[in-house]
């Protein structure tokens, strides 16, 4: 039938009308579905936000994952991947595209993740990153220790507090970084670079590093699989401890690090020496010292005896004279090496345990200081503190909870 200038019986839509009634039907009928496909034009823009085409050999669909997502996908996409993707479909009103709001990405096919793991294994096992003689040996008393790891974790907590009970001279520098998803890795390979990148004389610039976080699932600890974590390991001039999840866990980062810790608290007890153990160890050498010196003393004058004793010496005099003279010179010049050396050694261990009194924590507090945390975490500055937030005032015999307020209240 020929069109004619009559008014239309049915409704007129909108452009807008037509694309939010197919957008509303298409989410409806596929508000969950899984779709697998071939990777392709995978980009990332500067919001965070990843766009992305899967295909097949008949067709294509666009897809969107919102940059709070991607800190759930545990690899690096690429092109020409078979993935599987979550999500729901709906239309792109805009541009009238259909196209799928992502949730979650995972690789396709079965044992795909341990398969790109004993690749990555196997290559850098074949280039040597794994040999024993190229690892470094850790310093025996780091003064300053580098920790890449969550900022809000567990790990860094139980780090920084096997740290103060076993060595507390120790300082702690801080690099937080994420620890899991997309973004996780090449920001952990960064840091690892920041830190070797300190100039030697710069005080933050660590004698050994730990890298890690606490324990998760398989996809959680990913991030410590992927290739660029392992070269930036392998490339660090400052030793480095691996320490990720659980005793069970075992990642590339584990392989490839100067040394591995089964925990972040193990990590802790495996740099630095427990200060009790240090104690007795100088007390040791002082005693062994002190025997050492006493002993040739013996000896010293055990020699004498005999040499005065002796027939030969009592003829002539005069040559029994020097002689006497010469070992009595000798005799003194031991007694007082002897007892310099003695009291050199008091000397260093008084000062050692005048520097371990003095860094005892507690000490503050029996002057009338007090220590202030926020959420269990030391407050260095007032800069950091805001109106409102609640601290923790810490005395010697207790504690108080205290709220920040304004400067003109």
């Amino acid at each position: 039938m020929p069109p004619t200038n009559d008014a239309p019986s049915a409704p007129v839509l909108s452009v807008t009308e037509l694309t939010r009634g197919l957008s509303d039907l298409v989410e409806e009928q596929y508000e969950d579905v899984w779709v697998e496909g071939e990777l392709s034009d995978f980009t990332r823009a500067a919001s965070g936000h990843c766009y992305f085409t899967l295909k097949d050999e008949d067709a294509q669909i666009r897809c969107v994952m919102w940059k709070h997502l991607t800190q759930y996908v545990y690899f690096e996409p690429e092109e020409g991947m078979q993935v599987r993707v979550n999500g729901h479909a709906s239309v792109y009103e805009r541009r009238g595209d259909l196209q799928i709001q992502a949730q979650a990405m995972r690789e396709a096919g079965k044992g795909a993740r341990q398969k790109a793991f004993e690749a990555l294994k196997e290559k850098l096992q074949a280039e040597g990153l794994f040999a024993p003689e190229r690892k470094q040996a850790l310093p025996l008393f780091p003064e300053t220790i580098g920790v890449v790891t969550s900022g809000q974790g567990a790990a860094i907590h139980d780090i920084q507090t096997g740290l103060a009970r076993r060595f507390s001279p120790a300082e702690v520098v801080l690099c937080p970084v994420k620890v899991q998803g997309l973004d996780a890795p090449q920001a952990i390979a960064d840091a690892v670079a920041a830190f070797n990148d300190l100039p030697a004389g710069d005080a933050q610039r660590p004698d050994l590093l730990i890298v890690g976080r606490g324990g998760g699932s398989t996809e959680d600890l990913w991030a410590f699989n992927e290739e660029v974590v392992a070269r930036a390991l392998a490339a660090s001039e400052v030793p480095v401890v691996s320490a990720v999840g659980h005793e069970s866990d075992v990642t590339i980062a584990d392989l490839v690090a100067d040394e591995r810790a089964a925990t972040p608290s193990a990590a802790a007890e495996l740099v630095v020496p427990d200060r009790r153990d240090v104690a007795e160890r100088v007390r040791t050498l002082h005693d062994r010292l002190q025997t050492h010196v006493t002993r040739r003393l013996q000896n010293a004058r055990q020699r004498v005896d005999a040499l005065v004793a002796s027939r030969a010496f009592h003829a002539p005099t005069r040559r029994l004279d020097q002689y006497r003279q010469r070992l009595d010179t000798l005799v003194n010049r031991l007694e007082r090496g002897g007892t310099r050396a003695v009291e050199q050694a008091r000397t260093r261990l008084d000062h050692l345990r005048d520097r371990l009194h003095a860094l005892d924590p507690e000490q503050p507090l029996r002057r009338g200081y007090v220590h202030l945390t926020r959420d269990g975490t030391s407050v260095q500055s007032v800069e950091s503190l805001e109106d409102g937030d609640r601290v923790r005032l810490r005395f010697q015999d207790g504690h108080r909870d205290a709220e920040v307020l304004p400067d003109d209240a």
